[in-house]
């Protein structure tokens, strides 16, 4: 799949369980290979970084795998 890096900027991230997690801020790539490395969380005073191997559906909204308990 292809898609422009700036179509993901301010996309709502949500998890598998279906949380609200933030939205995209910032994508950080690897120049080498080419790929997603970290998508970088907008939220209120900080940012957080979600390794891309996380990412399970891109679409209206970004889906990440919950992390388990």
């Amino acid at each position: 799949m292809v898609m422009r890096l700036s179509k993901l900027y301010g996309k709502q991230i949500y998890n598998t369980k279906g949380y609200y997690i933030g939205y995209v801020d910032e994508v950080l790539i690897e120049i080498d290979k080419g790929e997603g490395k970290i998508l970088a969380l907008g939220l209120p005073g900080e940012k957080v970084g979600i390794p891309y191997e996380r990412v399970t559906a891109i679409g209206d909204i970004i889906l990440i795998e919950a992390k388990k308990d």
